[in-house]
């Protein structure tokens, strides 16, 4: 495997000539030079280089012995090492008896930018991989069980455990990537859960939980993604999938709540599928029917009275369940004018609060205004 690139290798250059007045060379595990601050000597064969990819240690060259080398100027050579194996070697450019006090730094320095950058290619790889599964337990294609499984279990993780989905949709996209968004959530996630990014650019975490849902588990784990994100997510919930099938469902359902959510409750900015479900169901069952002039009923209340006078009261009549005393105290106003109020939706929809399957209807309208 090769782990040294032109790139790696240039990094390395750049970082180490900072440090040091001295020219630095970093040579392949066949001794040819790709990094170099002397960039006519790319490509060319490193003797130094050689010799110490054979001896598997150190080597010095003083002027004396650079005349008999080819490709080779007076300094210290080391080996690279990578996982207890020689991967390439480092040379700095100079006298050996004016370098030797900092050799052993820049070797130690070019092994750490080594070992970051493929650490760095490891957390990449899991997340390509994460995103890439969930993605494909989403979708709505068929998905491969036993392929998907064995693909998670690479990465440490059990399908056969319920899950959550979890979307996060952020704000305003200019201002937040989905990278920064996901590295955010990272923090916030256990190792057992899915996180990744849609084919739409959303993050979706598929969280190891019980079979039954923690609502107020999950209130707190939204509240502390808002704090982090600085409350410019909205984050949706489904309900917990029993197995891989059901994932696709859960997604759907948190999509929907913060659909339908943040149209009737903006400042929230967290939505629990089962906090909406009626409202989603409604919704999603005028759509479906194409038929929304079943509420035209509800048209005339808006352009009568005072500014939201007779909406507001019927949003009181939902709030306080239709217990008139508690109506009236929140509006502050009298009994009787509570009555007067009630009449006059009445009159103008053809359907009476103080009667249920009315009240059912009006509450239909409202809704479908607001989302709307």
């Amino acid at each position: 495997m090769q782990f040294l690139t032109h790139d790696l290798a240039n990094e390395i250059v750049e970082r180490t000539m900072k440090i040091l007045n001295q020219n630095i060379n970093v040579m392949n595990n066949e001794g040819v030079i790709i990094g170099s601050g002397e960039s006519e000597r790319i490509n060319q064969i490193h003797d130094g280089a050689l010799l110490v990819l054979q001896k598997g240690e150190s080597v010095e060259i003083d002027s004396s012995k650079a005349r008999e080398m080819k490709g080779a100027k007076p300094g210290i050579n080391l080996p690279i090492r990578f996982s207890n194996q020689i991967v390439g070697v480092i040379g700095i450019t100079g006298e050996p008896e004016d370098i030797q006090h900092y050799a052993q730094l820049v070797k130690m320095a070019a092994e750490l930018v080594l070992e970051q950058s493929f650490l760095l290619e490891r957390v990449q790889w899991k997340q390509r991989m994460q995103s890439e599964i969930v993605n494909q337990l989403i979708s709505e294609e068929q998905v491969n069980e036993e392929r998907t499984k064995e693909r998670a279990a690479m990465l440490g993780i059990n399908l056969e455990k319920p899950r959550t989905a979890f979307l996060l949709k952020p704000l305003n996209s200019d201002e937040m990537s989905n990278q920064t968004l996901t590295r955010l959530v990272q923090y916030e996630m256990e190792n057992t859960d899915l996180v990744g990014i849609t084919f739409n650019n959303d993050v979706v975490v598929l969280k190891e939980t019980g079979a039954v849902l923690s609502k107020e588990r999950y209130t707190i784990l939204s509240k502390r993604l808002q704090k982090a994100a600085g409350n410019d997510v909205l984050i949706g919930w489904g309900q917990p999938a029993k197995n891989l099938n059901e994932i696709k469902l859960s997604f759907t359902q948190a999509k929907r709540a913060i659909q339908i959510g943040y149209k009737l409750q903006p400042a929230l900015r967290y939505y629990d599928y089962e906090e909406f479900q009626l409202e989603i169901l409604l919704f999603k069952l005028v759509q479906d029917q194409h038929e929304q002039q079943i509420f035209d009923f509800y048209e005339p209340l808006l352009d009568q009275g005072r500014k939201g006078e007779l909406t507001d009261t019927l949003e009181a009549y939902f709030r306080e369940g239709g217990e008139l005393n508690k109506i009236a105290e929140s509006l502050f106003i009298h009994r009787n004018t509570l009555r007067y109020r009630l009449d006059k939706i009445k009159e103008l929809t053809g359907k009476d609060p103080r009667n249920v399957k009315d009240l059912i209807q009006l509450y239909m309208a409202s809704l479908l205004h607001d989302i709307q």
